[in-house]
């Protein structure tokens, strides 16, 4: 894998989604004092969220720089298409964290296994 700022990108984004995966475990084990429910984690959810907003409004603002020099290249544009639905869904909707994760995994792999195509060779 070449290093590239589209790949950075999508570095900072796996960041993203392991953070949120610890919060999810963390909110887990804070839910299961009072019986564990997952409408009792997504309510923890909601309540943190606004702790860490800015860091969505971050990864929003990369990838849509990275979408823009990905432009011909669709299936880096749908990667970063996912990751920015999945940062603007985390400050909206935090309570459904555990599905944006999924879905920012998937954009970051989609990001990660791209392979930029080998120009091909013209006879002159």
């Amino acid at each position: 894998m070449k290093p590239s700022v589209i790949k950075l990108i999508g570095l900072y984004s796996l960041l993203y989604a392991g953070f949120s995966i610890l919060v999810l475990l963390w909110a887990g084990l804070v839910a299961m004092r009072s019986g564990f429910s997952f409408p009792a984690v997504g309510r923890l959810m909601m309540l943190w969220e606004p702790r860490w907003w800015w860091l969505s409004v971050i990864g929003v603002i990369l990838h849509v720089l990275a979408y823009l020099k990905a432009l011909r290249r669709p299936r880096l544009m749908l990667g970063n298409l996912l990751c920015i639905w999945a940062f603007v869904a985390y400050v909206l909707v935090p309570n459904y964290s555990l599905y944006l994760v999924i879905l920012q995994l998937i954009g970051v792999f989609v990001i990660m296994t791209y392979h930029k195509p080998a120009p091909v060779p013209t006879e002159d």
